[in-house]
């Protein structure tokens, strides 16, 4: 059955969203009977290509700011379709295998055939939905706010996947920005609320992944909504591929606060 992501509407006069769309294990039972791998190797692609906890990391810092934001969260894996691609051949992960609906693995394994008969039929049915929700709930707050503010939640394991580029540098925080949609105060301003992770390894920007999550409707488009993402290493806050530590995740969570509670008075003073 198609499901849109969740939508958990925020205080009226906050205008930041988080975006969380790679948070989820879940995999429909007719989707799963179309993915190759067993279901011990299917667990450990799963562990590899999921933002473990960054839902939990949202919701602390729902908890902690003081005006509660907009959040988008994906309640199906990314192995279902993966809504931050693109859905042409443009999309430059269609060259591993990784575009809107994978066809393979993390390590470049079999996932689905190729080609897959039902790419067309799982965007129509999933991909689609997802995009009309996070456009409808962006439009919301430029409405209500006059500006539109996206946090595009991800992780990443320590080690690279087989499709990555093995020399990258793999901070403890990558800040993804968008040369039209990223003002610099927004990444100055992440920077400063994740200044601890500092300790654990450096912050940088736009390396391993670059670039952040904006509705295709206002992207390149519309200056009033802004995206930065955040990227963190999962070795930062969980203690395996699957557990998270509650401790650190709060601590993520307080700081992910710190930026929304900065943003909504930044956009309050200059709308």
């Amino acid at each position: 059955m198609p499901t849109s992501p969740l939508v958990l509407p925020g205080d009226r006069q906050c205008p930041v969203l988080i975006h969380v769309p790679h948070a989820s294990r879940v995999i429909p039972a007719e989707i799963r009977a179309d993915l190759i791998p067993t279901d011990v190797e299917l667990a450990a692609e799963l562990d590899e290509s999921t933002d473990t906890a960054t839902d939990e990391i949202a919701a602390a810092a729902l908890r902690h700011s003081r005006l509660r934001p907009t959040a988008v969260v994906n309640t199906l894996s990314r192995l279902v379709i993966d809504p931050e691609r693109f859905t042409d051949a443009g999309e430059p992960a269609n060259a591993f295998g990784r575009g809107a609906v994978y066809t393979r693995t993390c390590a470049g394994g079999p996932l689905r055939a190729e080609p897959y008969p039902r790419t067309a039929e799982l965007i129509d049915a999933y991909f689609r939905p997802y995009a009309d929700a996070v456009t409808g709930a962006v439009d919301d707050r430029l409405r209500t706010c006059g500006r539109a503010v996206i946090i595009d939640l991800h992780s990443y394991p320590a080690a690279p996947s087989g499709f990555e580029d093995p020399s990258a540098e793999r901070p403890a925080l990558c800040i993804g920005t968008d040369r039209v949609h990223t003002p610099p105060w927004l990444a100055e301003a992440v920077r400063g609320a994740f200044a601890s992770l500092s300790e654990t390894g450096e912050i940088g920007e736009n390396t391993p992944y670059a670039g952040s999550y904006v509705p295709l409707r206002h992207y390149g488009r519309d200056e009033r909504v802004i995206s930065v993402m955040i990227e963190l290493r999962r070795d930062v806050y969980l203690t395996d591929p699957r557990t998270p530590d509650p401790a650190r995740v709060d601590r993520l969570g307080r700081a992910l606060a710190t930026v929304i509670d900065q943003v909504a008075a930044q956009v309050a003073a200059n709308v």
